[in-house]
């Protein structure tokens, strides 16, 4: 790893360094980067420093970085490895008590880290923090859907069948939790806070998730949320289909790494873990308009569990059918999934 401008701030309020580390991955995100760093240097709360990690980018993600002149960033460069190394190589620079990761193309509201920094310090059992989150389109424009996710009591089995933390820009967690996930305290083996061997370069849709699931499998610290959007994650549709089978893989080692590490959890929950699962991927499919593939993912839900169906009937329903109209009349299909179909809160919108 080259270390380049390398500014962050010996000190701040506190005597090893700033309370919060943001840790930004960097890979060919130049068009939108300057937005999202933005958003970081603009927070209420400004006892952070902010990490870029560039994963080898070849288009001027590079000159982006390097043209912020704020005290509290940190640049480094390293040859391509994927976001899970990136992410690694960032929490070996973080300095703060505090971890949050932001995603180069998410984007993160002015209170973010204050709410976040405030839920720790009024409760000191609190090892993550996650907010609800809006979506934006690739221009930055909001989308009229969000996620919502349950927010108290949050288990294991929470965690795998519905994780709560919708993307890795959602969440901030306490430093401690981390080495509650690794040798020697985990006992699963894994000596990386992300498992670069279960997601390497080009296979990276799932490597958040095992993290998550690790802190709630081996961390007596809980998760708790934030009923605030806080988080603006942007969609984009290129390349989404064919990354889904990829992403089917990240989930597929994510179930391997439960059957092996909680028995008990996977024997329990893992098929309706892997009913709604489906049906996720079934959504993406709708969103990208490939009939065949939402069809084929919503039948592999319902071979799991009918439980979808029975707790979030519209839903499953909305998917069920429009993924059999987009195979049987895909004109219409495309015509009338033009048109927003969300709810209010915007949970039937097909990135979610």
């Amino acid at each position: 790893m080259k270390f380049q401008n390398d500014t962050g701030r010996p000190n701040g309020r506190h005597t090893n360094g700033p309370a919060v580390s943001v840790i930004v991955p960097v890979h060919n995100a130049g068009d939108v980067l300057a937005e999202t760093i933005n958003s970081v240097l603009e927070q209420a709360y400004d006892d952070f420093e902010l990490i870029l990690v560039d994963d080898g980018s070849t288009d001027h993600s590079a000159s982006v970085c390097k043209s912020f002149n704020d005290p509290r960033i940190r640049y480094f460069w390293q040859e391509n490895a994927g976001v899970s190394n990136a992410r690694n190589a960032g929490m070996a620079l973080a300095r703060g008590q505090f971890v949050g990761f932001l995603d180069s193309d998410d984007l993160w509201h002015r209170e973010k880290i204050a709410a976040h920094v405030a839920h720790f310090e009024a409760k000191p059992q609190v090892g993550v923090s996650y907010s609800s989150c809006q979506f934006i389109d690739k221009t930055g424009a909001l989308l009229n859907t969000s996620f919502r996710p349950k927010m108290r009591s949050i288990t294991a089995a929470d965690v795998y069948c519905r994780n709560p933390i919708s993307g890795g820009s959602s969440a901030f967690f306490r430093r401690s939790i981390f080495q509650d996930i690794v040798e020697p305290a985990s006992g699963d083996g894994l000596r990386e806070y992300f498992d670069t061997t279960a997601s390497a370069p080009g296979l990276s849709f799932a490597e958040d998730h095992q993290c998550w699931l690790r802190m709630a499998i081996h961390s007596d610290l809980k998760f708790e949320g934030i009923d605030r959007f806080l988080t603006c994650y942007r969609i984009h549709d290129e390349g989404l289909s064919a990354n889904i089978p990829a992403m089917h893989k990240g989930w597929d080692a994510i179930n391997a790494y439960v059957q092996e590490t909680a028995p008990a959890i996977y024997n329990t929950h893992h098929a309706r873990a892997n009913a709604y699962q489906m049906r996720y991927y079934a959504r993406r499919s709708v969103a990208m308009k490939n009939g065949p593939m939402a069809l084929a993912y919503v039948r592999r839900s319902i071979n799991y569990s009918l439980e979808p169906f029975w707790r979030e009937p519209l839903k499953s329903l909305t998917t069920l059918c429009a993924a059999a109209l987009m195979c049987l009349m895909p004109g219409l299909a495309g015509r009338l999934l033009g048109q927003n179909t969300s709810t209010e809160r915007g949970d039937e919108a097909w990135v979610a």
